[in-house]
């Protein structure tokens, strides 16, 4: 089979697209890729190391408040049109395969209308702007949340869940996890993560909340991006509870599995891998994020009784503080979210789409 993926910009987009492309490789070793995305992105630097072939456009995201760009931004998107049928005509795809991202709009506006069925992935309960265009003319839309907000031919949607890294689906055991990460796994544990970057808001309140715990309540794995890996170990150095600071971790699945409770943002792996992992969670929403979709990631665990929201403009390092110590002191709470978690678990998503996509009538 002869395939185009197309999206990106980040881990969020990126990654379903990884899972479900090892799955088409695992069923079809003979899978011919083409991915199409923005030159130096995330997308790019995933087919450097997965020597998959990529393909650019110069398209930017449309400016909502700057006016004088628009004619610029709309004559890129428009070369990028033609970009994407050259690249298309001469790959031959089957089909394509989107996951969102302004990228990806061209190769999904394009393709239905060289005759090459389209299936597009959103990973985010409110659906965004580029796969709300896409999905008017997607042979299948695969949707990552049972109720998923916006407008889309509900006839041609499949809720499949977010596919994540394997990893996340056999995780190391709690013991083995506390062990690779040196942590005494009879006193509770907490993951604060703001994503591969960093979360300079999130880093800047734990920084100081850490003074507010007493020696023996807990112990903190904190992932803070390489830009606030100096101010944590500051932080750290003073810190009546251990702490252990990591600019990035790899084995994000094994640090899951060490802890009790997970403080992150509401972007749309994050949040499917937490579900995988039966994860209790403090969700604080990256507050500009387009169309606030990571709030609307976030409500969708709370009403499960998954997670608890807090507002990164209510956060402090008093009200974090006190709601890791409310919740890390009531097992049963966290039994009860954990199982929670596990409602919204999807783990067979990569396949589900993979059989989807391999089921369509390709010429």
């Amino acid at each position: 089979m002869r395939l185009v993926i197309t999206g990106g910009g980040t881990g969020g987009h990126t990654s379903p697209a990884v899972a479900v492309y090892e799955e088409l490789l695992r069923r079809d070793p003979r899978l011919n890729v083409l991915w199409i995305g923005r030159d130096g992105a995330i997308e790019h630097r995933i087919c450097a190391k997965l020597n998959i072939p990529f393909r650019s456009l110069p398209v930017e995201g449309w400016p909502r408040a700057r006016f004088v760009r628009r004619g610029w931004v709309a004559a890129k998107l428009a070369w990028s049109m033609a970009r994407v049928w050259f690249y298309l005509r001469n790959f031959q795809p089957d089909v394509v395969f989107g996951v969102g991202g302004y990228v990806s709009l061209p190769a999904m506006y394009v393709a239905p209308r060289m005759g090459i069925p389209c299936v597009l992935h959103e990973q985010n309960r409110l659906m965004g702007v580029t796969n709300r265009i896409a999905a008017q003319r997607a042979a299948r839309i695969f949707l990552s949340f049972p109720e998923t907000i916006g407008s889309y031919p509900h006839a041609k949607a499949v809720y499949v869940g977010n596919p994540v890294r394997a990893a996340f689906a056999s995780p190391p055991s709690r013991g083995e996890a506390c062990a690779r990460f040196q942590l005494d796994p009879s006193r509770p544990a907490i993951l604060i993560t703001g994503g591969s970057q960093g979360a300079r808001s999130i880093n800047e309140t734990v920084a100081k909340m850490l003074a507010l715990f007493s020696p023996d309540e807990l112990q903190v794995v904190w992932t803070t991006g390489h830009n606030d890996a100096a101010l944590a170990r500051d932080a750290a150095k003073d810190s009546p509870v251990p702490v252990q600071v990591h600019p990035f971790i790899e084995d994000m699945a094994a640090a899951f599995a060490a802890v009790d409770l997970v403080i992150a943002r509401s972007g749309a792996s994050t949040t499917a891998e937490l579900a995988l992992m039966h994860k209790p969670s403090v969700l604080i929403p990256y507050p500009h994020a387009t169309d606030n979709h990571q709030e609307h990631n976030a409500k969708g665990f709370v009403e499960s009784g998954a997670a608890v929201l807090l507002r990164d403009n209510e956060m402090s390092p008093e009200s974090l503080a006190n709601l890791v110590r409310e919740l890390i002191g009531d097992r049963a709470r966290l039994a009860s979210m954990e199982r929670a978690a596990a409602t919204l678990a999807k783990p067979g998503a990569a396949d589900t789409i993979a059989a989807e996509i391999l089921s369509l009538p390709f010429d």
